[in-house]
């Protein structure tokens, strides 16, 4: 059964040179961490994807070291995981996130994606709409979708796990 991870980006600085590049807080990192450690720990992405503005890919970016390290990754080889930044999840809407879903090889066992707020609560609540959109999907919140398959029918997705990380 395939695993789908939706993210929302750790905390960010309130404050960047554009909106674009706000980079994550001290607690954003400490988030990322904490949220990396724990996907490395229960899940073993082969995807990873991003919004390419900078707080997500550092958001990613930290999930994809934790995996790697978890699976023998090194400095010299840090390991097959790597983060693909997609620009269109940045100010996209649903759709832009079911073309990256859908963009997920079919042999995959688990991916993950990180985006932005509304959007990502709004994906979840059009994948599940049953469940509604999540209020609130606070900074570092993961959304575990186990599915029957990738050929995913927007409303027909059972209820996600929901988990935030503090950055302890």
């Amino acid at each position: 059964m395939p695993v789908l991870i939706l993210a929302r980006h750790a905390k960010a600085e309130a404050q960047g040179a554009t909106d674009f590049e706000r980079s994550l807080d001290s607690k954003g990192l400490a988030q990322a961490v904490e949220a990396g450690a724990e996907i490395a720990e229960r899940w073993s992405p082969d995807v990873a994807i991003a919004s390419a503005a900078r707080r997500t890919v550092q958001t990613g970016q930290a999930v994809v070291e934790a995996v790697n390290r978890a699976h023998g990754g090194s400095l010299d080889d840090p390991g097959v995981l790597s983060l693909r930044e997609d620009e269109s999840l940045y100010a996209g809407e649903v759709a832009d996130w079911i073309d990256a879903i859908n963009s997920i090889p079919a042999d995959a066992a688990c991916a993950y994606i990180v985006g932005h707020q509304p959007t990502v609560a709004e994906v979840i609540g059009h994948l599940n709409p049953a469940g509604g959109v999540p209020d609130p999907f606070r900074p570092s919140s993961i959304a575990v979708f186990d599915l029957e398959s990738w050929d995913v029918e927007p409303g027909t997705c059972p209820a996600p796990q929901i988990r935030v990380f503090h950055g302890v």
